[in-house]
């Protein structure tokens, strides 16, 4: 039975998960609501508030009278801007081994563009990481996480070196603050608008410049990460909204 203040998050994984468990080929309807509810322990109202966000997403579609199905073509790509995880995971997912390489972690002055990004004064001092991701040992990407220095009190920042997952799971582990979602702006950026992007070479980059909030919608990291889109190819569904 789920028994969490988010219901609804968690009937979302729950529904992943046995999707991920079928065997599509033979069948993509999933099963009546009543039965569907007692299978992962949550309310109608919960499961089809769920099966709604999942729609959205592109993961199942509903046809009236007949059911909902798992979108097939979802399910057959391997990235998605939605929903996201750690980066790792995501190289993880497109078929690769990932890898991290921490170049850096220092202390920086925050401009009015990240102290506004960050919703704090413009000069305070803010952590900012550099990291390298590869897949297969080949270098995918490049990343920069920034946070509010005040937020980890007098601990040495330079402890995002020593092993933690993610700066997401450091975070946590220190100001008990978890991220819940992001607002990412995407742009097309050339390898020579940053020093750190000499290692791609001339390829064109997928800049995805986000705020990280947490659940009480508060900001807690800025991420730009630029993905060489030769490597990681994102696809998205896109539910469309026309009038005809």
């Amino acid at each position: 039975m789920i028994s969490h203040v988010d219901l609804k998050t968690q009937a979302k994984a729950k529904i992943r998960d046995y999707i991920m468990s079928l065997d599509l080929s033979e069948s993509n309807k999933l099963p009546r609501e009543e039965l569907f509810c007692r299978m992962i322990g949550v309310s109608r109202v919960t499961l089809r508030s769920a099966l709604s966000e999942l729609e959205i997403e592109g993961l199942v579609h509903r046809i009236h009278g007949k059911g909902t199905f798992v979108n097939m073509t979802r399910v057959n790509m391997r990235l998605s801007f939605s929903p996201v995880g750690r980066f790792s995971d995501l190289i993880e997912e497109a078929g690769f081994k990932p890898r991290v390489q921490v170049l850096d972690v220092e202390l920086i002055e925050a401009d009015s563009q990240l102290a506004q990004a960050l919703g704090i004064e413009e000069g305070r001092e803010v952590v900012r990481d550099k990291k390298l991701f590869y897949a297969d040992d080949e270098i995918c990407a490049y990343c920069e996480d920034c946070f509010d220095r005040s937020l980890i009190g007098s601990r040495d920042p330079r402890e995002l070196r020593d092993g933690y997952p993610s700066v997401f799971h450091y975070l946590h582990e220190v100001t008990g603050r978890k991220v819940s979602w992001d607002k990412v702006e995407l742009r097309c950026v050339p390898a020579s608008a940053k020093k750190e992007l000499k290692v791609f070479g001339h390829r064109p980059l997928l800049q995805l410049h986000g705020i990280n909030y947490d659940w009480q919608d508060r900001p807690l990291i800025l991420i730009d990460e630029y993905v060489d889109s030769q490597i990681l190819n994102f696809c998205q569904i896109r539910q469309r909204i026309i009038s005809y």
